[in-house]
């Protein structure tokens, strides 16, 4: 619903042959928004209620079926997240920091407290040294949606132009990182790797409804334990995931970084070349994440998690 859930394009092939054609069309596509897709945690929701006009914060608990938490005031924060102390922590800063003056809803990533110039919110590390202003900030903070709607439950989502006024220029202490990036170049190899991947679609028997929540969480136990995918896919359907996958990472070389300069890289010891998780990107096709899966999303499953 709010939250979209963005999938990798790779496991389309779990879902049947309508989706994985939809995807081959998505990475034919190099137009439509892209942006750097930030590590931060956790997910900080905030904005005016169009339901009574007042500013809140609150995570992505905003939009609960059930129990809604939304912050209008520190009591708020107390009562909804005190079992969480550092969330209410960020929250409580958020509520004191963030921009009021501001039309609609947003959806960002906590990077960290201001006042410092690397941080480490989730699995990355991020090194703001070249980004003018961030040691003077009260919060560091990626802002990647704006919901707009006459209600909480009635929301549109759309992805976050870095230009958009009234939020990165505003008046506020918080430092709205800016995450914009766009293909340069497109590898013909890909169109190759996409025609062999439709031919290949014609002669897979896809999962059915059943198998498909079984076998996501099989690929990701892979992912986590650095175990090969052949283990729970296998002829044409895994074929078809490693073609996918390979245009993924051929798309992801033709794409740069027009926003904040940061570097990034993972700690912990781990022997890992300095690098963004990934971008996300959008175009009439649909929205999906590019990730590298066999290095990020390994380390993003089994590093510990300081937040």
């Amino acid at each position: 619903m709010k939250n979209t859930h963005l999938e990798h394009p790779e496991d389309s092939v779990l879902l049947g042959k309508e989706s994985v054609q939809q995807v081959i069309n998505y990475l034919r596509n190099c137009k439509g928004s892209c942006s750097v897709k930030y590590d931060g945690a956790p997910a900080i929701v905030f904005g005016i209620n169009p339901e009574n006009g007042k500013f809140f914060v609150g995570t992505k608990s905003v939009f609960n079926k059930k129990k809604v938490k939304i912050n209008y005031t520190h009591s708020d924060i107390e009562k909804n997240h005190s079992n969480n102390e550092k969330v209410a922590a960020i929250l409580h800063t958020c509520l004191a920091e963030f921009p009021k003056n501001i039309k609609g809803i947003y959806q960002c990533d906590f990077i960290g407290y201001g006042g410092e110039v690397c941080f480490t919110p989730n699995t990355l590390t991020y090194d703001f040294s070249g980004c003018e202003g961030v040691s003077e900030s009260s919060v560091v903070a990626v802002c990647h949606t704006s919901y707009s709607g006459p209600t909480i439950k009635e929301l549109d989502a759309s992805f976050v132009d870095s230009s958009d006024g009234g939020l990165f220029d505003s008046d506020s202490s918080v430092y709205f990182v800016n995450c914009d990036a766009h293909f340069t170049s497109r590898r013909r190899r890909i169109d190759y790797i996409l025609g062999l991947a439709s031919v290949v679609s014609n002669f897979v028997k896809y999962p059915d409804a059943k198998e498909v929540a079984a076998l996501k969480v099989a690929v990701n136990k892979c992912i986590r334990e650095n175990s090969p995918i052949s283990n729970v896919l296998s002829g044409n359907l895994l074929l078809l995931f490693n073609l996918l996958t390979q245009a993924k990472m051929y798309l992801m070389e033709g794409i740069e970084i027009t926003g904040d300069q940061v570097d990034a890289k993972i700690d912990f010891g781990v022997d890992f070349l300095p690098g963004h998780e990934g971008y996300v990107h959008c175009n009439e096709y649909g929205a999906f994440k590019l990730v590298n899966r066999q290095v990020f999303s390994h380390y993003n499953f089994t590093l510990p998690k300081g937040w």
